[in-house]
Parts: C-alpha cells; sequence; structure tokens
C-alpha cells in the first residue's frame, strides 16, 4: 500500500508543479447565495440556475454573469422553483432540465432561455433530478440522477440517458453511464464525460469516470484521484478539470485536470473555498466556481472563484 501511494504522488506532483503557476483569483460574489445549483456557459455568460437559498427553499431565480465585465445581472425566474436542477446551453440557448420542484418532486420538465423569455419545450420521457447534462452535435444528453415514476416511489437511480433532438424537439433514449447522482457531467471535443458521483448518501462516493462517444457508448477512463459526490466539472482546451464535492464530514476542496489525449490526472491548486452542489463552467481558458455549499448538506454561499487552465 506504501508503495502504491508514492507512486501516486509522484505521479502527481510533477503535474502539480506544472499546472501551479496560476493562483485561485476571485470574482464578483454571486448576487443572492445558493447552492444545489445549475450552470451553464450562453453567448459569453455564465448562467447560475436555481438552488436552495439560506432559508432551505428552493428558488426560480437564475443569474447570469459576465466574465468580461466581472459583472451580474438578474434575467427573468424559471417558471418554477427548482434545486439539483440540470443546465447546458446550445447557439447561445440555456436549457434547463428536470430537478426537484415543490415538496420534493422530481421533475420531467424542460425549459429554453432565449430573448429574454422562457419556454417550455416537450418533457423529459422520466423524472430526473441531480444528474448532469451537455450538448454534443446539437442533442441535449441528460446523464445520471435520481428518478422515479411516481412521487410516492421509492427514490431510483436513473439508467437511461435521455437525449433530447433540439432541431426535432424529440425525445429518446440511450443506454447510460453506471447510474449515480450528485455526479459531473460535462462535454469536451464532441464526447461526454461522467465524473465520480454517489449512489445514495456522502457515504458511497464514487471515483468513477467515463467517457461517452455518439455511436460507440459508454468507455471506463482512468478514476479520478480521490472519491467524490455534489461535484462539478468543466471542459478547457485538452482538459477536464473536475472541482469540489462533499464527504460525510467536510467539503472537498481538491481540484484535478484530466488530460483527454493522455489519458492521465494532475492536481491542480486546492479550491481556496471548499465547496459542494457548485456551478463549474469554463469561459475561454478559465474555470468559474460558483455559488455552492461551505458545509456538507444543506448550505449556500455567494463565492464567486476562477483558475486559468494552460
Amino acid at each position: 500500500m506504501r508503495y502504491a501511494a508514492v507512486v501516486l504522488s509522484a505521479f502527481l506532483v510533477p503535474a502539480l508543479a506544472a499546472g501551479a503557476s496560476e493562483k485561485w483569483k476571485r470574482g464578483s460574489p454571486l448576487p443572492l447565495a445558493r447552492g444545489e445549483v445549475a450552470a451553464a456557459l450562453a453567448d459569453f455568460e455564465i448562467y447560475i440556475v436555481g438552488g436552495f437559498t439560506a432559508n432551505g427553499e428552493n428558488s426560480p431565480r437564475v443569474d447570469a454573469y459576465s466574465p468580461a465585465d466581472n459583472t451580474w445581472r438578474q434575467i427573468p425566474d424559471l417558471p418554477l422553483p427548482v434545486d439539483h436542477t440540470m443546465a447546458a446551453a446550445h447557439k447561445g440557448t440555456l436549457y434547463v432540465a428536470g430537478g426537484y420542484g415543490p415538496g420534493r418532486s422530481r421533475l420531467t420538465t424542460l425549459f429554453s432561455f432565449l430573448d429574454g423569455s422562457w419556454t417550455r419545450l416537450p418533457p423529459m420521457p422520466e423524472q430526473r433530478a441531480a444528474g448532469g447534462a451537455a450538448v454534443v452535435d446539437g442533442k441535449l444528453y441528460i446523464v445520471g440522477g435520481t428518478t422515479s415514476s411516481t412521487i410516492d416511489q421509492p427514490t431510483k437511480l436513473g439508467t437511461a440517458m435521455l437525449v433530447y433532438d433540439i432541431a426535432r424537439r424529440l425525445w429518446s433514449t440511450l443506454r447510460g453511464p453506471t447510474p449515480r447522482e450528485h455526479l459531473a457531467v460535462t462535454a469536451l471535443r464532441n464526447r461526454i464525460y461522467a465524473i465520480a458521483g454517489r449512489k445514495a448518501g456522502a457515504d458511497t462516493n464514487l471515483d468513477l469516470v467515463e467517457v461517452y462517444t455518439p455511436g460507440r457508448g459508454w468507455k471506463r477512463l482512468p478514476r479520478v484521484p480521490g472519491k467524490r459526490g455534489g461535484t462539478g466539472a468543466a471542459g478547457v482546451g485538452q482538459w477536464i478539470v473536475a472541482v469540489g464535492g462533499e464527504t460525510t464530514s467536510k467539503t472537498i476542496g481538491s481540484a484535478y485536470r484530466y488530460n483527454v489525449r493522455r489519458r492521465r490526472w494532475s492536481r491542480l491548486p486546492n479550491l481556496p473555498t471548499a465547496r459542494h452542489g457548485l456551478g463549474v463552467v469554463a469561459s475561454g481558458n478559465r474555470v468559474y466556481v460558483i455559488g455552492g455549499g461551505k458545509t456538507p448538506g444543506l448550505a449556500v454561499s455567494s463565492t464567486n472563484e476562477y483558475l486559468t487552465v494552460r
């Protein structure tokens, strides 16, 4: 075991030195502190969607952040309050799918936001919350999360990947990755990555990493160093950056990047403010980490931190 630890340390430390030339910096804080948010980049703005507020209620609020100006603006609320929702963008349109709604119901809803207003789109084929979303080649993929056929049915993990053809406005299903919730989902170079997550509570955190190639299905990749649920990820350049999460006793501040060419993980500087249920989005060569809880469980923050990844 000691030998394995030494080998892992030797593998990660040089990468840390190479990636540590940049340090995390602070951006303008999220106007309303929230946790268990969703996030996506559309038309050069980062949208932070829904989530819990400090009073423990879920929110319909959506805020848009301009990395270029370091400013926020509030856009019209979602048609209903949500937490643990999923968001992605395509050609300037923001898409928000599912999540937990009023009364902790798991939702099938799909909304799009464009030109200042929300549009209700065809619902998902099944309820889904606490998963992830990404767009590849004009299709919106909903990956992982919890589902049930009725509100009263015990929570179960979603096994199917839900696929929305944006142009045709039609849903279909494909085989998903290893079932789990509170995972990180991101797209890079026409592939979708599903990172970590958990089976149930924070004591079931995973370190699994899987990649989906359209037409070829899911494949296992090297595991992320350290199990984590309630985590986030973003694709930038040749890297997948994975950051944040929670255990039963603490939030996770460690950050890693995965080289998709060399298929290797390396260490990045720790997130200054460890959080879970956070929004993680790439804009240019920066990765922004916004909102999320500073302590395990229901917690909120307005923290906005970013790292330049080269």
